[in-house]
């Protein structure tokens, strides 16, 4: 196998909990970005990774191929680096399990830039959004992301950045979409937490704060995602809208 999609999930959530399996037009969220995930033509297979037996199960009941988890990983990387102990790979992809209308098209553009950078020596790809591409004027910006005129990450933040101080320019959105070489990944939990991640939350940060470079690229557009059970209604009226009715789901009961 060749480049495997990892969908971390866990139960606990302080705003959402059980989140990975809320139903979506009668689908659990996880299935949905699972079966959005294998749409990507770029990529070889996709695994639920989860340390959650009611998460497992659903992922089972519905053909998923699931890998156990520590419940102790601190974050969906930190899983994905024990799903690459135990699945090799060439390229892991860690796809967010909350985005339930994640474009195919955006996992095969952060793979293709990828293995460009994998030929430069750099092991890790961001994926990000400019603000004016973002799909729904009310959503907020997570994440910033500055980068270099050769497309590495410059920068991250919760913090708008750049500063407007001179003048205006575009800001891009940091999307939870990344991709990794196997020896990039599995260095990941060995690698310390530095006071600027603790302090954003930020995961990626850990790599810039121990000097790892990473590429980045634009994914065009990005999704809705399911941050609060208020969300639900908001993403079911998009798929809606989409074509992915109820009568979809058929085929998977």
């Amino acid at each position: 196998m060749n480049v495997l999609a990892v969908i971390p999930a866990r139960w606990a959530s302080s705003r959402f909990p059980g989140k990975p399996v809320v139903p979506l037009l009668g689908l659990p969220m996880i299935v949905h970005v699972w079966r959005r995930a294998m749409r990507a033509k770029r990529v070889d297979g996709c695994v639920l990774a989860t340390d959650d037996d009611r998460i497992a199960k659903v992922g089972e009941n519905f053909g998923m191929e699931v890998v156990m988890t520590s419940a102790d990983c601190l974050t969906g990387t930190d899983r994905v680096a024990e799903v690459a102990g135990k699945v090799e790979a060439a390229v892991y992809v860690n796809v967010q399990g909350d985005e339930p209308l994640l474009e195919p098209e955006g996992i095969d553009t952060v793979v293709k830039a990828h293995l460009g950078f994998v030929e430069l020596g750099i092991g890790v790809t961001n994926a990000y959004v400019p603000e004016s591409a973002l799909p729904f004027a009310d959503d907020a910006v997570h994440a910033f992301l500055t980068r270099t005129v050769d497309g590495r990450v410059l920068g991250l933040s919760r913090h708008p950045i750049p500063y407007h101080f001179h003048q205006e320019t575009e800001r891009n959105s940091h999307v939870g979409m990344y991709a990794f070489s196997r020896e990039r990944v599995m260095q990941f939990p060995e690698l310390s937490q530095g006071p600027i991640e603790l302090a954003e939350g930020i995961e990626m940060m850990r790599y810039m704060e121990h000097n790892i470079p990473m590429g980045c690229v634009a994914i065009g557009a990005g999704s809705k995602t399911v941050d609060n059970p208020e969300d639900v209604a908001a993403v079911e009226k998009i798929m809606r809208a989409a074509g992915m009715a109820e009568d979809n789901i058929h085929e998977w009961e």
